[in-house]
């Protein structure tokens, strides 16, 4: 029964979901190389200047990350989903706008950056926890392997395409067109209406107890402890990796512009393949087994050196290629499980913790990099000074496969008790849009139907 339910077809809800999502996707994608160009080419900005519009849309994470969970604990997740998308829209075109009667500046372009980072964590920790309502358990690592693709595939062809409308059209007109993507997104989401389970305390709850229930819970679960832990080790060395490659490439190797457009092109390559062989790798190794065997992209990062002694630019391409196959693998494994082994009630609170520690020591790796590749680069040489450092980050991604524990991990696709409900259509009366925590289990489970017979 959990094979047949497993291969049966995704919920049309998560079709309209999925391509929401997509576009979700092309909008960061497309802003995010337009707005940096947009403050070089049009603004005339300053190093610095760019550097913090690029770190604005970082910090969005460790400073609203938990309180958007502790938010969204206790609302319907879809309503505000769709509105941080209609925020995000407003932002860009917005600025867009007031760019044609000549009222943006940097600290324009930092603000809207800044609010579209926070409504960008509502996005992103609320679709986490809707998920589960959109799909039965045994489909969720195949629902999360495409969301993983699309994220891929926007990667590989978002800047391309937001290269390409800079070329042609305005600056600020680019802008525009990119910030449709968001209207697009929400309002690909409003034909989803299923069943949400809203968990409303008898008495309102302040924000701080709820952040703080959802970190507990985390610390006090071994297995979203160890896979939370594992991701932000993970997300460090990856940071660190990310910080000097380009560097290693240009500085260390020589290589020109276009070796390193290559080299992230095919980051981006790997990554779709990756999340394509998810679900197949799972279905034939398990989970821990393929948990384990993503520490090859940290060890593909060992092979560095030989960057050293062979042709620079097909080795580097080949350790790049190869370790982006494993980051997808690794991150709709650790979603579904979060998913499938968390609460309805803390759903956000759980992804919150999760997307906040993974984001906050991306960063922090990119410092430690970038510092300790400028202090070896000083004492080896350039080459062997970020080749250490590609390695050590390597190396902690390699190990972060160590902190999971083979008893601690359930099967992704656990069978039902009861074979009584089959994916059906999305809609469902509008006052049944949300659900308290007093239904019945039959009642809990959104976009399904009762099978015939039953």
């Amino acid at each position: 029964m959990t094979s047949t339910l497993a291969d049966s077809p995704l919920p049309p809800c998560f079709r309209w979901f999925w391509t929401s999502q997509t576009l979700s996707f092309l909008g960061d994608r497309l802003t995010g190389f337009t707005v940096p160009s947009i403050a070089i080419l049009a603004l005339s900005a300053s190093s610095a200047e760019v550097g913090v519009l690029a770190a604005t849309g970082w910090l969005a994470y460790p400073i609203f990350g938990m309180l958007v969970g502790a938010v969204l604990a206790d609302r319907p997740r879809r309503r505000l989903i769709i509105s941080a998308e209609l925020i995000r829209f407003l932002c860009f075109f917005g600025v867009a706008c007031c760019a044609l009667v000549g009222w943006v500046g940097i600290p324009h372009l930092v603000v809207a950056v800044a609010v579209a980072g926070v409504a960008t964590v509502v996005t992103d920790i609320g679709g986490q926890s809707y998920l589960p309502a959109l799909v039965p358990p045994e489909q969720l690592l195949r629902a999360n392997a495409r969301l993983q693709s699309s994220d891929s595939l926007s990667r590989l062809g978002g800047p391309a395409l937001a290269g390409l409308l800079l070329s042609v059209l305005a600056p600020l007109t680019a802008l525009m067109i990119d910030a449709v993507a968001f209207l697009l997104s929400a309002l690909g989401r409003t034909p989803v209406r299923t069943a949400e389970i809203v968990h409303r305390p008898p008495r309102p709850e302040p924000i701080r107890r709820r952040m703080r229930r959802g970190i507990r819970f985390v610390a006090r679960h071994a297995l979203l402890r160890q896979l939370i832990g594992a991701s932000a080790l993970r997300s460090f060395g990856t940071g660190a990796v990310d910080a000097v490659l380009l560097l290693f490439a240009y500085r260390g190797l020589g290589l020109s512009s276009v070796g390193g457009g290559l080299l992230l092109a095919v980051g981006s390559v790997g990554g779709l393949i990756g999340s394509w062989y998810a679900t197949r790798l799972t279905a034939r190794l398990g989970s821990y087994r393929t948990l384990t065997l993503t520490a090859l992209e940290g060890v593909s990062w060992l092979a560095v050196p030989l960057c050293l002694v062979g042709p620079p630019a097909p080795v580097l391409v080949a350790i790049k290629m190869f370790s982006s196959l494993w980051m997808p693998v690794w991150a709709v494994l650790t979603t579904s499980l979060r998913q499938s082994c968390t609460p309805a009630d803390q759903q956000s609170g759980v992804h919150a913790t999760a997307r906040t520690l993974t984001s906050s020591t991306v960063p922090l790796g990119s410092l430690v990099g970038g510092v300790g590749g400028g202090v070896l680069s000083a004492w080896l040489g350039t080459s062997v000074g970020l080749v250490v450092v590609l390695a050590a980050g390597g190396t902690c991604v390699a190990g972060s496969v160590l902190l999971l524990r083979r008893a601690s991990l359930p099967p992704l696709d656990p069978a039902p008790s009861t074979p009584t409900t089959v994916p059906g259509p999305c809609r469902s009366p509008p006052d049944d849009s949300t659900r308290d925590s007093t239904q019945t289990p039959s009642e809990e489970r959104a976009c399904v139907r009762r099978r015939p017979g039953n």
